[in-house]
């Protein structure tokens, strides 16, 4: 049994009915900032008891108020969840809350009405407000909710609260009820009072001669008919009594240590006691299975404290928990460590805006090898992507430092002037894999040679892929220098570099070519390609760029003097005013051979580049496929930008 959807309506950010689906086991929330995915937690805490910190009130906060002038609260909001995969004894016991087709689903209505500072809330189960409701089938849900700001030190310390007494009273449960039938002491009960006797009987303790000072100064104080008997011992006789003075204490290696070495939780790290909080809850919702039918494991944040290696494990061992034990777990996120490290299948993607969409991963579409593929390519880098507001997919590491650059010079005018600020992150693909990562944004369909069509759910915000034309780097012609019209001698052909312009452009042989037009005719997702050859000739060809550029080489290049320094310095040098289309290509041509030759490299080139356009030492031109991308990246209209 697992909850597969939850609708909400009028609840906080979500002012028409936003729907997000689930699965079983693990369920992991990722997206921006103010995307709601608190807001979907404290959903299921308005629903159910969360043992942890009790019922959760309604405040007038919670209503839906949009952000904008004379808005006024909803009168009203409406959470509903709708469970699946019921088992065994399930469908029977939640009986009272199915529909006529046996669906089981749980209702709540909460009325914009305070009375003496109380919302009343409506709950009723299937799809009829009238049916008969019992409210004692939340004995048989257990939820608990761990915020992101966690006091883990506070909840593992003694008390009658402590997670400690809970977990074990929850453990030995079954031995309380039969000592209470057959009315004898639990065994640890009898052990303590043994060793409080022991202390009474010892003539030789001071607490023995401590407790008889204290009963003669009494007696004398107040008199045999006033004074009282005392004995001192370390805890009460009663079992609850004694779990609750325990306390929790850590050494900081697995290991046989003596028991004097352990030392008190204020002196662990965050991090740990947070991983001691965690598995405490871990520990007893796995001995819940008898009692409750379906239990639900809520987490905000649980990267909180860790280090990425600790993440990593943490949340595989939640995945490991959530599927040997059959509970469900829901966490939220903002940790790209995280969400690189568990399946896809497992995200759910939440789109801040007016109307928060939650799209599961796992609804897209992706045919098996776009699974496989992306689950090993998104690192920790990639993962960026699920929580951008605008993505820009590029090839390499040049793009991924030339272009939050060339954005400022692009956005110049408006007030937000770089791509960071759109929340737009710029995701090196390391290589030609549109085809993959696109997936997530549209549905690819009628393209030859790539695979079956897709149809499934999109991830709704603005994906901006930018490739290389990747014409033929050569052509062949006819060698006229010598006479190759005797029939004696073979047809003789010459290489020759191809150096694109604006009346030689080929077409490129970019396999990622096919996408496009698929791509471009859907809602979120554009591709745009260089017009010429690769970034750096396509930028080369841009107005004067390419003696801008050059500038960069020659300080690059090694040697001081030769051909290389020579050729860089006739690019310099040039009248750009006069220059012809051909004489560009060949310092295009030229400026792309140095860059990619191993005394620098694109990587180095890129950087370098890249601070000189940040530092405003040079300025270059935006090739318009590269103004495009980022434009529709940053969800920008062309003419709002101010020249």
């Amino acid at each position: 049994m697992y909850i597969k959807k939850l609708s909400v309506q009028g609840y906080r950010c979500f002012s028409e009915c936003f729907e997000i689906n689930f699965r079983k086991g693990l369920n992991v929330i990722v997206g921006e900032n103010g995307a709601g995915k608190t807001s979907i937690i404290n959903s299921f805490r308005q629903l159910f008891i969360d043992t942890e910190s009790g019922s959760y009130s309604v405040s007038s906060d919670d209503f839906n108020k949009p952000f904008k002038e004379k808005s006024i609260a909803s009168d009203s909001f409406i959470i509903k969840v709708e469970f699946d995969n019921l088992e065994g004894p399930e469908p029977i016991a939640f009986l009272q809350w199915s529909d006529a087709t046996n669906n089981v689903i749980l209702n709540l209505e909460v009325l914009n009405k305070e009375l003496r500072g109380r919302f009343k809330k409506s709950f009723w189960g299937g799809n009829s407000k009238s049916s008969q409701f019992d409210v004692e089938l939340f004995d048989k849900i257990h939820c608990i909710y761990l915020p992101p700001l966690r006091d883990a030190e506070s909840k593992l310390v003694n008390g009658r609260q402590s997670r400690l007494s809970k977990l074990l009273k929850f453990i030995e449960a079954d031995q309380i009820k039969k000592c209470k039938k057959a009315e004898e002491q639990h065994p640890l009960e009898k052990k303590f009072k043994e060793f409080n006797q022991s202390l009474i009987d010892d003539t030789d303790s001071s607490i023995k001669k401590a407790n008889k000072l204290i009963a003669d100064h009494l007696l004398e104080a107040i008199g045999q008919n006033f004074s009282q008997s005392t004995h001192i011992q370390f805890v009460e006789n009663e079992f609850s009594k004694i779990v609750e003075n325990l306390r929790l204490i850590f050494f900081p290696k697995i290991t046989t240590a003596e028991a004097d070495q352990f030392r008190d939780l204020c002196q662990n790290s965050l991090g740990y006691n947070n991983l001691l909080y965690i598995a405490s809850i871990l520990a007893e919702l796995t001995l819940t299975k008898e009692e409750s039918l379906y239990r639900l494991l809520l987490i905000e944040e649980p990267e909180a404290h860790l280090h990425p290696q600790l993440q990593v494990r943490l949340l595989d061992h939640l995945e490991k928990v959530a599927n040997e034990h059959k509970v469900q777990v829901i966490v939220t996120t903002h940790s790209t460590v995280l969400a690189s490290s568990v399946h896809l299948d497992k995200i759910i993607h939440l789109t801040k805006n007016d109307n928060p969409t939650a799209t599961p991963l796992a609804e897209c579409g992706l045919a098996d090898n776009n699974l496989s593929f992306l689950n090993r390519w998104l690192d920790i880098t990639k993962s960026n992507l699920l929580f951008a507001s605008g993505v820009i997919l590029v090839e390499g590491i040049a793009e991924q430092m030339i272009i939050p650059e060339l954005a400022k010079t692009v956005l110049k005018g408006k007030e937000i002037n770089n791509i960071e600020d759109y929340g737009v992150s710029v995701i090196n693909l390391n290589g030609i894999y549109f085809n993959h990562f696109m997936r997530l944004y549209c549905n690819i369909t009628g393209v030859p040679d790539v695979q079956e069509d897709q149809v499934g759910l999109n991830v709704p915000i603005r994906c901006a892929g930018i490739t290389d034309l990747d014409p033929d780097q050569f052509y062949y012609e006819e060698d006229t220098s010598t006479d190759t019209e005797s029939k004696d001698k073979p047809e003789k052909k010459i290489k020759i570099d191809y150096k694109p312009h604006e009346d030689n452009i080929l077409e490129g042989k970019n396999h990622a070519l096919k996408l496009v037009d698929s791509i471009n005719t859907s809602d979120f997702a554009r591709l745009f390609v260089a017009k010429f050859k690769t970034l750096e000739y396509d930028l080369a060809m841009e107005s004067n760029n390419a003696k801008e550029m050059a500038k960069v080489l020659i300080e690059l290049w090694p040697s001081k003097t030769g051909d290389v320094k020579n050729g860089l310095q006739v690019i310099i040098d040039d009248d750009y005013s006069e220059i012809t289309y051909e004489q560009k290509a060949n310092h295009a041509f030229e400026i792309l051979k140095r860059v990619d030759d191993k005394n620098i490299g694109k990587g180095y080139f890129a950087q370098v580049l890249a601070d000189k356009i940040s530092s405003e030492e040079i300025k270059l031109q935006v090739p318009q496929y590269l103004e495009d991308a980022i434009l529709w990246a940053c969800s920008v209209d062309k003419s709002s930008i101010e020249a």
